[in-house]
């Protein structure tokens, strides 16, 4: 009797026993570790690419002095100006990481620049028609969206051109063929738009040319300034 109640008794522990020891020591299981999204930082906008633009701008302070001779040595100076548009396109290259950008661009300009002059018995008048340039530049960006450049290029162009006097006129359409220096400051707008300002000097040298008669000579030089505004579209 005392051996089954013993045995009974041994069966109860070890029954109690069994879930603990089935299950083991519990261990927390760790929370998954979730890894912060990646920071995607845009790139530096670059002014690398193709492009095309227009703009509008003024003409001002031109000097063509005229001289006709030998009846006198002079005969008034054109002070030549007026207003300008102009559509031009180009290419621009910027290396990653680079500061420096430069490029070629073409430029076709339409223009009302002119004056005249009525001084010493003689009449004159320069009308400058169109240019077109072609012109390499050289800039650097200043600011991630701002690029600060220089330019300078071979530019031909038409005027035409009248002196009457000492009963005697002289005219004609000459074919211009000089040069444009300058400086522009480029603001992006967005990845494709920008806008720009530019200050240009043109000077197309000088031409003697001959009165119809032959009674005077005359030297055609005209140069001037330009301020234009402008919109680039890059693709």
């Amino acid at each position: 009797m005392m051996n089954r109640i013993a045995a009974a008794g041994f069966g109860l522990v070890a029954l109690a026993a069994t879930p603990v020891l089935a299950g083991g020591p519990v261990v927390p299981t760790p929370e998954p570790v979730v890894a912060s999204p990646a920071v995607v930082v845009p790139a530096a906008p670059s002014f690398q690419g193709g492009y095309v633009g227009g703009g509008l701008g003024y003409a001002f302070a031109g000097d063509d002095r005229v001289g006709a001779i030998p009846v006198t040595r002079d005969a008034g100076t054109l002070e030549i100006s007026g207003a300008v548009g102009n559509v031009h396109t180009g290419y621009r290259w910027q290396q990653p990481g680079s500061r420096i950008v430069y490029g070629v661009e073409a430029m076709a300009t339409l223009a009302d620049v002119g004056d005249d002059a009525d001084e010493a018995g003689f009449r004159s008048a320069n009308d400058l028609k169109w240019t077109a340039t072609l012109r390499g530049n050289l800039g650097y960006v200043v600011q991630p969206d701002m690029l600060l450049y220089g330019f300078a290029g071979y530019s031909v162009g038409r005027s035409e051109y009248w002196v009457v006097g000492n009963g005697d006129v002289l005219h004609e359409e000459r074919d211009l063929d000089g040069y444009v220096v300058g400086l522009g400051l480029e603001k992006l707008l967005n990845n494709n738009w920008s806008v720009r300002g530019e200050y240009e000097y043109a000077n197309y040298g000088s031409e003697t040319t001959t009165s119809n008669a032959g009674t005077f000579t005359t030297e055609e030089t005209p140069e001037f300034h330009t301020l234009r505004v402008g919109l680039n579209y890059r693709f």
